[in-house]
């Protein structure tokens, strides 16, 4: 049945059960009911049918050019001229990834057995193109770097709007229906200008060689267009939940490759791992938050050791402080980029090197 599907008929009924599942939670008033929704139906699919969702590698693409250019809406002016108290906080950011990924390193050796190349890569925080990218290199076990980033990815995403509402007060079943009900007008002057730079910058994207171009050239170049005040635009919130429902559906999609038993040796593990660095990035921004004087949700979600474009859209959705979360990821980014490929050489030792 699965070889007979078409890639790209696979991917529209892996949109169309993500879109299923989301209506169902947003329906029933849970939190981020279009991401959550979609990662649950086609996690339970996945793993409760012969059929395998997958979406086209190009599709992920298109929807990482569409969160990058949301994310730079919120760099306004007035967002940019408080930046410079983040920088406490982004050095912060980066001396807790160094504790989240040497506590996690040593779990992911002593208790799941990983040799030392597998467990610093499945210990990354986040940035799971570059390190799936570089652990085919370095003849690590990737399915289980991959299974470990995707548990810890979903642990993640559950309890961030759990924690989140447990220590603002926000009602997020409120927050859903408002999104729709109070959305700014399509202007199709602006919002179009939007668009053709989000094209401009995916046609860019594909020509240079940086991990996660994708994301980070759109997210740069709206957020020069919004905080020069050339342009300005809101996020439409079907964007805002159709983007959600591509990210859910294809976290839960990467189960479709893993048995009950991996998922339940390593997803537990790193799942495990994952409420550990959840209680202690919010520990991290409760500590913090005084000294910044930014929201302690918002620093939460900047200091969860997860992917930069996942996190971003549940900043999106929740409205939390979008800018202030996508500069903490987008650093983090960059120090995986910069600090893997030494690490990992150290690690596996050139001689294993493929």
């Amino acid at each position: 049945m699965n070889a007979a599907i078409s890639p790209a008929l696979r991917g529209l009924m892996t949109l169309a059960i993500g879109a299923a599942g989301g209506s169902l939670f947003f329906f029933l008033n849970l939190p981020l009911p279009w991401m959550l929704g979609a990662m649950f139906a086609n996690a339970l699919l996945a793993q409760a049918t012969p059929f395998q969702p997958k979406l086209p590698a190009a599709w992920r693409g298109y929807a990482m050019v569409a969160i990058g250019t949301m994310l730079g809406t919120g760099f306004t002016h007035d967002v940019v001229v408080r930046a410079q108290s983040w920088i406490p906080s982004l050095i912060a950011m980066a001396l807790l990834s160094l504790v989240f990924c040497l506590g996690a390193y040593w779990v992911f050796r002593r208790v799941a057995g990983m040799d030392r190349a597998t467990a610093l890569f499945a210990a990354m925080p986040g940035g799971l193109s570059v390190v799936t990218m570089l652990a085919e290199e370095y003849g690590t076990q990737v399915g289980r770097i991959v299974l470990c980033h995707t548990a810890r990815l979903v642990v993640l995403l559950i309890s961030a709007p759990l924690l989140i509402q447990l220590i603002s007060g926000i009602d997020l079943a409120d927050a859903n229906q408002a999104s729709f009900a109070e959305a700014e007008p399509l202007d199709p002057l602006r919002h179009g200008a939007m668009a053709l730079v989000a094209v401009a910058c995916w046609w860019l994207g594909q020509r240079v060689s940086f991990p996660s171009a994708l994301l980070l050239i759109p997210l740069f170049a709206s957020a020069a267009l919004h905080m020069t005040g050339v342009l300005t635009v809101h996020v439409p919130p079907l964007l805002s939940a159709a983007a959600q429902i591509v990210i859910g559906g294809s976290v839960g999609a990467r189960f479709a490759s893993y048995t009950l038993r991996q998922i339940a040796r390593d997803g537990s593990i790193a799942g495990a791992v994952g409420i550990v660095l959840a209680l202690g990035s919010l520990a991290g921004a409760y500590a913090l938050a005084p000294l910044i004087g930014a929201p302690v949700e918002a620093l939460f979600l900047a200091y969860l050791p997860g992917g930069a474009p996942e996190l971003g859209v549940v900043a999106l959705a929740l409205a939390i402080d979008p800018a202030l979360v996508a500069a903490h990821h987008v650093l983090r980014v960059f120090l995986i980029v910069a600090a893997l490929p030494l690490l990992a050489a150290r690690s596996a030792g050139t001689g294993r090197r493929r």
